[in-house]
C-alpha cells in the first residue's frame, strides 16, 4: 500500500536519544510508504463500453481509457482505495493491468478484504532496472509511532479504529530519557512523527477532536523483517520486553472484525 534508505541502528547505546532523527543513523530496514496514498473520489461502475478512443492526438494505446487511468493512479498515487472511480476497473480487468505493470517491474497488490490496491517495486539484479516508484522513509519517532498504532489497529475489534491525542503522548513519553529534561522539545518531535503519519495519509485526524483515524493500510506498511527489526528498536527504547511478552510479528495471525 511514505524516502534515502538504510538499516536503523538497532544496537545504539542505552540512553542515547533515539528521537534526535539523524540521517547518518538511519539504515535498513526502511519504511517504505510509497505505496500507500488515500484517494477521496467517488467510485463509479464497470467498464460498459471497452471501445478504444483515443485520448489525446497521437495516441496509440490499445486499452480503453478507463484502464489507461486506472494504470496511471496505480503508478502515480501508488494506492487506490475504493472510494477511486478506479477501482471497479482494476476488479474487472485486473489479468490486463497486472500485466502492463509487471512490464515495469510493478507488482500488483489488492487486498480484496479491506478493498485497496497498490503497487510494489520489484528487484531482479539486473543493471538495466530502473525503479519507477519512489521510496521514502519515516523517522525514527514516527516508526515507533507506527508500530504502536498497527498494533492497535490489528488487536481491536472495532470496525472504526481511532487513537487519542492523549494515548499516543502518554505511550510516546514512555521513551524519554530519564536525562532529557526538555519535554517541550520532546513533544514537538511526537507532533512531528503524528505528522507525518498524517501527511502520509496513514492516520486521518477528525475535525474538531483530537482524536485520529487509524487508516487500514498500516497493516501493510511493515513487512515481517521490518517488523521485526524495529521491534527490537521498540522495545530498546523502553528499555525492556514487552509487559505482555507479545511479539508484533505474531499480530500478523490474528484475525479482526471489520
Amino acid at each position: 500500500m511514505v524516502e534515502p534508505t538504510g538499516e536503523q541502528n538497532l544496537g545504539q547505546q542505552e540512553g542515547e536519544d533515539l528521537f534526535v532523527d539523524d540521517p547518518g543513523a538511519l539504515t535498513e530496514p526502511s519504511v517504505d510508504l510509497s505505496h500507500f496514498a488515500f484517494d477521496g473520489s467517488e467510485p463509479v461502475g464497470t467498464i460498459s463500453d471497452p471501445q478504444v478512443d483515443a485520448r489525446f492526438d497521437g495516441d496509440t494505446s490499445a486499452l480503453p481509457a478507463p484502464v489507461c487511468y486506472a494504470l496511471q493512479e496505480l503508478v502515480a498515487a501508488a494506492h487506490v482505495s475504493v472510494r477511486s472511480r478506479n477501482w471497479k476497473t482494476i476488479e474487472v480487468h485486473e489479468e490486463v493491468i497486472r500485466s502492463r505493470l509487471s512490464e515495469l517491474n510493478l507488482q500488483l497488490e489488492i487486498n480484496r478484504e479491506h478493498k485497496y490496491a497498490f503497487t510494489r517495486q520489484v528487484s531482479e539484479n539486473d543493471p538495466r532496472q530502473r525503479n519507477i516508484l519512489r521510496a521514502q522513509t519515516l523517522t525514527l519517532a514516527a516508526s515507533v509511532l507506527a508500530l504502536f498504532l498497527r498494533q492497535k489497529y490489528l488487536t481491536s475489534a472495532d470496525e472504526s479504529v481511532v487513537a487519542e491525542r492523549g494515548e499516543i503522548m502518554d505511550h510516546m513519553l514512555t521513551y524519554k530519557p530519564v536525562s532529557d529534561t526538555d519535554e517541550a522539545g520532546f513533544i514537538k518531535r511526537i507532533d512531528a512523527a503524528i505528522n507525518q503519519l498524517e501527511s502520509r495519509k496513514i492516520i486521518r485526524a477528525l475535525p474538531g477532536t483530537d482524536r485520529y483515524v487509524v487508516h487500514g493500510v498500516i497493516a501493510s506498511l511493515l513487512g515481517p523483517e521490518q517488523v521485526a527489526a524495529y521491534t527490537e528498536a521498540y522495545r530498546r527504547l523502553a528499555g525492556e520486553h514487552a509487559e505482555d511478552g507479545t511479539d508484533l510479528t505474531e499480530l500478523d495471525d490474528r484475525e479482526r472484525t471489520t
